[in-house]
């Protein structure tokens, strides 16, 4: 029973990052869209329950054969670079007005659970966030609950449900990609009813989460064009705690991409030059900051890791993207 809750609150812990807390990501793919953003949330939850169940499902000589392919592994390696640098960036820029001992004491914090994680592998990847993520969902959903009124929001945003549905596929895709092969080893341990059970719940727990939170800024509309946009609608006590969410959604999806990294290069290199990919190289990368990743680096990572899970579904389905990519390993 542990193992499925451990489960559960990881897939939903590589989703929540801090694009989603911040509100950034929420207003980019759907509220922007108005009434018609709530078309595109329940689209949502099907089109995650089919990737959830689709990636538990995935056999494992599905994923070894994939992981052979060198375009695969320098894609996810590329793809995992870009998004763990992001997160750190982001960390290290909510943490800006905080003082140094405070910024190194935090550091310090997620560097060990990356390494723990690197070392240690699913089991430990689990039992973290089952502490982590029910907190993070219980303070944000408090937040919204604060800040929501009762009356319908009065919108007069463009009427476009065929975007709002383009868009929503798109933000499904893009975050469930770079934590696809963390999901396909995670579904290894179970049966085919519990991938099932535990795909349902997790769309469903995302869909109402999302849900709550575009009304609250559907609500806000002239928070669209901040940064980030509850920041500018919740009270001074809850700022703190909205930061402290995005600094853990921050961390839980870096402690994904580092278990992608481990799972990638497993048995292909040491796990001192695992350390360097997966941790160092990131770390590096993240001075850059997080706006200079996000608009130079995201468009092509976005596309890569479209092409992650489509390269995993026609595998197993046996399509031409098998013979293009995977012939060399036949």
């Amino acid at each position: 029973m542990l193992n499925l809750i451990g489960i559960f609150f990881t897939i939903i812990g590589t989703i929540l990052g801090c694009g989603f807390f911040s509100g950034k990501e929420i207003v980019v793919f759907f509220s922007k869209f108005g009434y018609w953003s709530f078309l595109g949330i329940l689209f949502l939850f099907f089109v995650l329950f089919f990737l959830f169940r689709f990636l538990l499902n995935l056999d494992c000589k599905v994923v070894e054969k994939v992981q052979k392919s060198k375009v695969f592994l320098f894609i996810n390696i590329f793809v995992c670079i870009v998004f763990s640098s992001a997160m750190i960036a982001s960390i290290n820029e909510s943490l800006a007005d905080q003082c140094l001992l405070i910024k190194t004491l935090l550091a310090v914090v997620v560097f060990v659970f990356c390494l723990l994680i690197l070392f240690k592998g699913g089991k430990f990847l689990s039992r973290l966030n089952t502490f982590i993520v029910p907190f993070m969902i219980f303070a944000f959903l408090i937040l919204l609950f604060s800040n929501l009124d009762l009356s319908l929001p009065s919108v007069s945003l463009p009427s476009l449900p065929m975007v709002s549905i383009f868009y929503s596929f798109l933000y499904c895709t893009l975050n469930v990609a770079t934590s696809s092969m963390v999901i396909a080893n995670l579904g290894s341990s179970l049966s085919k009813k519990q991938r099932a059970l535990i795909a349902f719940l997790s769309a469903f727990v995302l869909m109402l989460i999302l849900f709550f939170a575009n009304i609250v800024l559907l609500q806000n509309q002239d928070s669209f064009g901040a940064v980030m946009p509850f920041m500018s609608i919740f009270s001074v006590w809850q700022k703190v705690v909205l930061k402290f969410n995005i600094l853990l959604g921050a961390s839980t999806t870096l402690f994904s991409l580092i278990y992608n990294f481990n799972i990638s290069l497993r048995g292909l290199c040491n796990n001192f030059f695992i350390f360097i990919l997966s941790i160092v190289v990131p770390i590096i990368v993240s001075f850059w900051g997080f706006e200079n990743i996000v608009c130079f680096l995201y468009p092509t990572a976005s596309v890569f890791s479209i092409f992650i899970l489509f390269s995993l579904y026609f595998e197993k389905y046996n399509v031409f993207v098998k013979k293009i990519f995977f012939k060399q390993n036949e």
